[in-house]
């Protein structure tokens, strides 16, 4: 019975993003541009990941370099396909859909890798997106009349990008030569915002103000919690186990909002009344798919 104490790394990663929301959400609040603040992620993980390849062990298999670039446009899609869904719908709506990707990662791994779906891991995986839906159930607040279908669509298939993305992180990423892997698909992702930025049309404004400040500090912890993400699923074979546990990043929201929420001036805690009763509660069902989670992973 071995211990997964490569799924600290996940948590880690889970608390980071937690804290960065927190930041980016002050960066929208001071007047960032989402699609601005989706480039700043893309650049500033593009710099964080591209040194791996300097520390690279293993003959690297360049005859597969399209693999990783291919890695690297999903990942773009997937991005992009979260800010315009959150561009075009509530926040509140938008967040616990994009928590399906956890089971979207167990029907990939179960159909692309062999042997790869225990039914404790199943149990974890449902588990887990039902604490994300309730995480967020009394927060469907929109408009009247408002066309929540194209939204809630765009938010599925970003949850389905990434999930493929990480799965597929997982299966070629070994054989390629892990931390070379993980630089040149970070490194596509940050050349395809380069193009958006300079070649096409309509552009995000980008100036130097607090909102790009805040927006520059909320990116900087995203790529250090997506190089912990990176790492987790490139060397230790277990994509599932570890979306499951950075599935807690919700819970891990109620923390942050409640202790740090004050300082940039964040009120939710205050301000949700009877709906964070319901988020704990929900919090508990993340901590049981995450222990039904490290059980299957001991049982191995």
């Amino acid at each position: 019975m071995s211990q997964p104490w490569y799924l600290l790394l996940p948590l880690v990663a889970a608390i980071g993003y937690a804290i960065s929301s927190l930041l980016l959400k002050k960066a929208l609040n001071e007047g960032a541009h989402p699609m601005a603040c989706f480039h700043i992620n893309n650049w500033t993980s593009s710099l964080m990941f591209l040194p791996l390849a300097l520390f690279e062990t293993q003959n690297v298999a360049w005859q597969l370099s399209l693999i990783p670039v291919g890695l690297g446009v999903l990942f773009f899609t997937g991005g992009w396909f979260t800010f315009v869904a959150m561009q075009r719908g509530d926040v509140s709506l938008v967040t616990p859909v994009l928590g399906s990707k956890v089971v979207f990662v167990a029907l990939s791994a179960s159909l692309l890798i062999a042997g790869s779906m225990k039914p404790l891991m199943w149990v974890a995986a449902i588990i887990t997106t039902a604490g994300i839906f309730l995480m967020s159930a009394t927060d469907f607040k929109t408009p009247k009349g408002a066309r929540l279908a194209g939204p809630v669509v765009m938010a599925l298939i970003s949850a389905a990008f990434f999930a493929l993305a990480d799965v597929l992180l997982q299966r070629w990423a070994p054989a390629f030569g892990a931390k070379t892997f993980l630089a040149i698909m970070s490194a596509t992702t940050g050349a395809l915002s380069l193009f958006a930025m300079t070649l096409l049309p309509k552009r995000p404004p980008m100036p130097w103000n607090r909102a790009t400040q805040w927006s520059l500090g909320g990116s900087a912890l995203i790529a250090a919690q997506s190089m912990l993400m990176g790492i987790s699923l490139a060397f230790f074979n277990d994509a599932i186990g570890v979306n499951v546990i950075y599935a807690t990043r919700g819970m891990w929201s109620l923390a942050v909002v409640a202790l740090l929420g004050p300082l940039l001036g964040n009120r939710e805690r205050h301000e949700s009344g009877r709906a964070y009763g319901i988020r704990i509660v929900a919090a508990m069902l993340l901590m049981a798919g995450v222990v039904c989670a490290v059980i299957s992973r001991m049982q191995e």
